[in-house]
């Protein structure tokens, strides 16, 4: 068998669409680094106002399971949910 014939038969048929998965996953990335940077300055200000994420919670009608994701830097916050962050914590 021919180099040309054992990679065809390899080679997927089906259709790769790389190029948008790649674009999806760095514009994931660049929204995982904005919600970090904003966890970063919601722990800081919890820390300034002596809150605790429990107390956030509370002030902001959330479980403390969502204020806990969103301090960890892993969920994506919304636009709401970030007026929302910055009515309450005066940021």
């Amino acid at each position: 068998m021919a180099n040309k014939e054992k990679f065809l038969s390899i080679v997927s048929n089906e259709k790769v669409d790389t190029i948008n998965r790649n674009k999806e996953r760095i514009k994931n990335r660049e929204m995982l680094r904005r919600s970090q940077n904003i966890a970063i300055k919601v722990l800081q200000k919890l820390d300034e106002l002596e809150w605790t994420q429990i107390e956030l919670a509370e002030k902001m009608n959330l479980s403390s399971a969502q204020i806990s994701k969103i301090v960890s830097g892993k969920e994506k916050i919304s636009i709401e949910l970030q007026n929302k962050l910055n009515n309450i914590l005066n940021m």
